[in-house]
């Protein structure tokens, strides 16, 4: 698993009444492990090697998961014939919205009224 800053990684720290503030990391970096392990650069320039649960435990509003894609999936093709075009099945129609539920009843309404008779 790769895991990418959402913003720079700045260490702050308060030396002789001064503040310092170091960038330790750009926005944007990707850490990917290496035999396992994620290796980042201490404000002391201590070399640190941390598993992936050690990762994760960084404040999310930091550091944000980047899920690889997986081949768990099958892809299947298969030829139509014109004459399916004329075959009466079942079919899914799916419409993802954001409102509220008073106009989502005015959405059903609509579509009851003006898809239904197509059907």
């Amino acid at each position: 698993m790769k895991f990418k800053l959402k913003e720079d990684w700045i260490h702050e720290s308060d030396f002789l009444g001064g503040k310092i503030t170091k960038k330790m990391y750009d926005k944007g970096h990707i850490f990917e492990p290496i035999n396992g392990k994620y290796e980042i650069i201490h404000h002391t320039g201590e070399i640190l090697q941390l598993n992936e649960e050690q990762m994760k435990s960084i404040p999310l509003d930091i550091l944000e998961e980047i899920k690889e894609a997986s081949d768990d999936f099958e892809i299947i093709i298969e030829e139509i014939s014109e004459d399916d075009d004329i075959l009466i099945r079942n079919w899914r129609i799916q419409l993802d919205v954001k409102t509220t539920r008073k106009k989502l009843k005015e959405v059903q309404r609509i579509i009851e009224e003006q898809v239904k008779p197509i059907l």
